[in-house]
């Protein structure tokens, strides 16, 4: 291959555009131009990766020696990340370790990779012989090194750890970065700590790093989690005091805390200025809001949420579906139960058991045998499992049915 095609394929990979690389690499073959080097082939392997189609990606890898190009650490490496990507673990562990007994070392990228996927798993016994292996093979721990187990060991409850990797970390000679600090507030502020995370926020910024969005989303999510909602709403405060502008993950937590909370009216106000602010309101924040309506019982207002849903370009999904189902079941509502799962029918959504198991007990309670019969029938025809429990209730309901019809003879 010559090195203007080469270039061409790896910067057409790196652009996403993987079949036009294959076009070039074609167009090559046709002029007898077959020879490839390491590099486009690995571009290849990453770019089908970065598509998703772990087959094609597998498949390049696999021809490369049949065309005299070994796999480097890196073509190693991309594959791995590939697989961990896509949910397809056991292939990319598997392949770690032909890789080690092909004699090909792993690399910074390798290590950091196999860690962190071992950290998501939480195993970290596994994930701390391969970070002190890395010394021993020379190869030098990097700022993501710690960063990614740091991150595993503060969403797994190891602060402990956490703060000893940390203090490992300045005596390697490797400064905590903005993403470091983040871990650590965030960490702290889901464990309830609030003294701690306010310590890491200052920390972050007595070395020099100016708070971000996500910081304050973590700071104010952690205050909310400890019903501190004074302090939830001086942060946010603070935070847009520093021209910080407020993101829709930071509205979200404090409408859903304000909802569990049952502070309704401070939650729509938070609503109505995520909406003024120019954020976009999606199902999520409309979802916090109806689960906490349909909790209370309140189902007028609900409703009434709901129906604007629609002037807002926001389109109901299953779970705000389903939530309605259950606030009106829960207020032993069968026709307005079953209009709505009507309704998930005509637009391509599928009820979940429990809402259909809900709707078919309050029809056998009212008597609709014919009614529970049918949604039965939907049920079922949707691919979902009945359970011995609602053919019971449907049974019993028949059973009262013709109790109360029967007329004895005179």
């Amino acid at each position: 291959m010559a090195v203007t095609t080469a270039a061409a394929v790896r910067r057409l990979c790196a652009t996403g555009e993987v079949r036009s690389a294959l076009a070039v690499l074609a167009r090559g073959a046709k002029s007898c131009d077959t020879v490839l080097d390491v590099a486009a082939c690995t571009a290849l392997v990453h770019g089908w990766c970065r598509m998703g189609d772990m087959v094609e990606a597998r498949r390049v890898f696999d021809v490369m020696p049949r065309l005299g190009v070994a796999p480097n650490e890196v073509t190693y490496t991309a594959l791995i990340h590939g697989y961990f990507v896509h949910g397809h673990r056991e292939m990319g562990l598997t392949l770690f370790e032909e890789m080690r007994r092909g004699g090909v070392e792993p690399n910074l990228y390798t290590y950091n990779c196999l860690i962190g996927e071992w950290c998501r798993t939480g195993e970290f016994e596994r994930a701390w012989l391969l970070f002190d292996e890395m010394p021993v093979k020379g190869v030098a721990r990097n700022v993501v090194s710690y960063n990614t187990l740091i991150a595993g060991l503060c969403r797994h409850g190891k602060l402990k750890d956490a703060i000893q990797l940390l203090e490992a970390m300045r005596k390697e000679g490797i400064r905590p970065s903005m993403v470091t600090f983040n871990l650590l507030v965030d960490g702290y502020g889901k464990a309830g700590k609030m003294s701690n995370a306010l310590h890491f926020f200052n920390q972050m910024k007595a070395s020099g790093f100016p708070p971000s969005a996500v910081t304050y989303n973590a700071l104010i999510a952690g205050f909310c989690r400890v019903r501190d909602m004074a302090q939830a709403i001086r942060t946010f405060s603070d935070m847009k005091e520093r021209s910080l502008a407020p993101t829709k993950v930071t509205y979200t937590i404090l409408i859903d805390a304000f909802a569990k909370e049952n502070e309704m009216t401070r939650a729509f106000e938070m609503l109505s200025e995520m909406e003024k602010t120019g954020l976009e309101v999606d199902v999520q924040s409309y979802g916090v809001l109806l689960h906490a309506l349909c909790m209370e019982g309140k189902m007028m207002e609900a409703r009434k949420l709901f129906q604007s849903m629609d002037s807002k370009g926001v389109k109901p999904n299953n779970v705000i579906y389903d939530m309605m189902i259950y606030g009106y079941g829960r207020e032993g509502s069968s026709y307005k139960a079953l209009r709505l799962i009507s309704e998930m029918g005509k637009i391509g959504l599928v009820p979940n058991v429990a809402s259909y198991c809900l709707t078919i007990r309050l029809l056998c309670n009212e008597g609709k045998c014919q009614e529970a019969e049918a949604l039965i029938d939907d049920m079922v025809s949707a691919g979902l499992q009945t359970s011995e429990s609602i053919d019971r209730i449907l049974l019993d309901a028949k059973a009262r049915l013709d109790d109360s019809t029967y007329v004895p003879s005179i």
